[in-house]
């Protein structure tokens, strides 16, 4: 285990060195984020602000959620395309703009549509369980359903880009592609960035620093200063690991499909990373 682990990790670092060279990568996870948040703000104003006082206002508000996570997974999924486009172009010696990756993007947005209602229901449905258990039972549920959709929906975005097939199809397909390469003891890949986690952890641990320090006389400009740093280093792990983790998918994809490994990409480093189930234990084998 701790060598798939250690191999996990010098995996993550080629993946990073390997989209290093792609600067404008970044702008993806961030454009993502801004629609994110302009979507759920404008769902919950909306909601507050028009949804009547009645018996129904429970549902009301369900009906919105779903709406927003709709809206969300649908640019998130386009965007994403944009990105896998962009990388592959310069992997090709061909680089496109930013605005040549999302016009590549229209010939696929009713799938992506598509995709983003079955997704947002398959996570409204998980939510309704785990929300119904409670105690150790709903921890569980929820971990066992969040590891299933996570595995069964591994490669659906660029099965999506590469086929243009609907959802339904598309997690047939990352399923299959699973199956045929890594076996039905397929329990995942370990990728870990440590850069990635860097930024997220310390972002969170500042973060619990500056609530500790809360009211115990330090000047309040101090304790503010050290909250808005660990919202900028946890915001900027989210854009890395947006950045890194879609983009180390469509690399495994290409490479399952008799595409090659990008320069710099190790393939025994990428065989160590595969995790196997041995007798509902975790172990780790070749493709």
């Amino acid at each position: 285990m701790f060598e798939s682990m250690k191999s996990g990790w010098h995996l993550a670092g080629q993946v990073r060195k390997s989209i290093s060279g792609n600067k404008k990568l970044y702008i993806y996870p961030v454009l993502s984020g801004i629609v994110s948040v302009i979507i759920f703000a404008l769902t919950f104003f909306i909601l507050i602000l028009e949804i009547p006082i009645s018996g129904y206002t429970y549902y009301y508000y369900i009906a919105g959620i779903f709406v927003a996570y709709v809206l969300v997974y649908f640019f998130a999924t386009l965007i994403i395309m944009a990105m896998m486009i962009s990388y592959r172009s310069v992997e090709t010696n061909n680089p496109v703009t930013l605005i040549e990756a999302f016009s590549s993007t229209k010939k696929y947005t009713v799938k992506a549509f598509q995709w983003a209602i079955l997704y947002s229901v398959l996570l409204m449905i998980l939510r309704a369980v785990e929300s119904r258990v409670r105690g150790i039972g709903g921890i569980i549920i929820a971990s066992i359903g969040s590891f299933a959709i996570t595995v069964a929906t591994f490669f659906v975005v660029p099965v999506i880009l590469d086929y243009n097939t609907g959802p339904i199809k598309a997690i047939k397909m990352s399923v299959d592609t699973i199956k045929s390469h890594f076996g039905n003891t397929f329990g995942g890949v370990i990728y870990i960035d440590l850069y990635t986690l860097i930024f997220t952890g310390g972002g969170f641990l500042l973060l619990i620093v500056s609530a500790i320090l809360f009211g115990s006389g330090i000047p309040l400009i101090v304790i503010a200063v050290t909250a808005v740093i660990a919202v900028i280093m946890i915001v900027l792990g989210l854009i890395l690991n947006f950045t890194y983790m879609n983009i180390f998918k469509l690399i495994l994809f290409d490479y399952v499909n008799g595409k090659g490994l990008p320069d710099g990409i190790d393939e025994n480093l990428l065989n160590l990373s595969i995790r196997h189930r041995i007798n509902g234990s975790m172990g780790n084998g070749p493709f």
